[in-house]
């Protein structure tokens, strides 16, 4: 460009300064404007909002979580779940509020406690004996890793998740929904939260079984063991009234033999009296303290009295012949190893 040229276009400037500041003041507010409004209208989409509720999740911002997710209308969903599947669970009038409060209580203790990875315990056996809780220690990490939006429109959105319990050593998809509403987007369904129950339920009962078949497998290697060290060779009951006529004593004999490498101290018997068509009629666990050596016979009688006016008295005295089904609960070895057979109980609740 040559110097007039220049020249000229510096008088243009200088003469016109003030409109062309106003042109591009104009230009610029017009510009800020428009920014604005497409930032405003991005903070009315389902999208901001999810980036929101993502953010309080960690670390978890309870606070700012209440704002974008409605937990009373979310809890109902998965109380009305839990009734369904864990029907004696806080079972009583008030067993939708008792569990609705359960559920935020525990999601806000979750949210206010140090997250710490999660042990991953390979060992079937360890993992059976681990505690469980319904939210991993590291629930809303967990959520923040993997939360997605799903199928945004201008009134609602579906919010996508997935959790893993390490103790049932599974994973469970969660489905939330968002709603527009005067208030703002706020969740507030936990679409599948039946499944999600119904899920965890069936695993948690899979465990359960399984804890009883430790038991019982257990309970299999100590009765081989006891049949072949202290095998019982008979067990003998009696029964007759005294010279009162009212009072039954009902009287029961074990014999056995320690063909054991150690002493047994004591012993606890598990007798069953039934009557001659094998009909329970009792059930009584007799225990002693007679040190039978290696190679020694063993030989005991236990006394029981029952009043002989009672169902249970009537019933021994009316099936006259009684037969004893007998086996060892517990024996207690000189070398201190004790072998005790457990009573397995039926499927063990943990959530009462």
């Amino acid at each position: 460009m040559s110097l007039p040229a220049v020249a000229s276009l510096i008088a243009f400037v200088r003469k016109h300064t003030f409109v062309l500041a106003a042109i591009l003041l104009a230009i610029l507010v017009a510009v800020g404007g428009y920014s604005g409004w497409r930032h405003y209208q991005y903070r009315q989409t389902a999208e901001f909002a999810f980036s929101k509720i993502k953010g309080a999740l960690h670390p978890a911002n309870p606070a700012e979580l209440a704002r974008y997710v409605d937990f009373g209308a979310v809890t109902k969903s998965l109380v009305k779940a839990v009734v369904q599947h864990y029907p004696a669970l806080r079972q009583g009038p008030n067993q939708l509020r008792d569990l609705g409060d359960m559920v935020q209580i525990g999601l806000l203790k979750q949210a206010r406690a140090k997250e710490e990875p999660a042990k991953e315990e390979t060992d079937e056996v360890a993992r059976l004996k681990t505690p469980l809780y319904v939210l991993p220690p590291t629930f809303y990490t967990q959520l923040w890793e993997s939360l997605s939006l799903h199928n945004p429109t201008e009134t609602s959105a579906f919010i996508a998740a997935k959790v893993r319990n390490s103790v049932l050593n599974r994973e469970f998809s969660l489905l939330l929904r968002m709603d527009k509403t005067p208030d703002g987007w706020r969740v507030d369904d936990f679409v599948n939260a039946d499944d999600i129950v119904r899920q965890f339920r069936e695993y948690q009962v899979e465990r359960m079984v399984a804890q009883r078949q430790i038991i019982l497998d257990k309970n299999a290697k100590i009765k081989k063991r006891m049949e072949e060290i202290f095998p019982i060779q008979s067990c003998t009951v009696s029964a007759g009234l005294i010279s009162d006529g009212k009072t039954l004593l009902v009287v029961v004999t074990a014999k056995s033999k320690n063909n054991g490498m150690a002493m047994i101290g004591n012993v606890d018997l598990s007798a069953k009296i039934c009557a001659p068509d094998g009909t329970e009629l009792m059930h009584r666990f007799l225990n002693a303290v007679q040190p039978t050596h290696p190679g020694h016979d063993f030989e005991r009688s236990w006394t029981i009295e029952i009043d002989g006016e009672s169902d249970l008295g009537k019933a021994i005295l009316s099936a006259r012949k009684l037969t004893c089904e007998a086996s060892w609960k517990t024996l207690g070895l000189a070398n201190g190893e004790i072998l005790h057979f457990t009573v397995a109980p039926g499927l063990l609740e943990e959530f009462q």
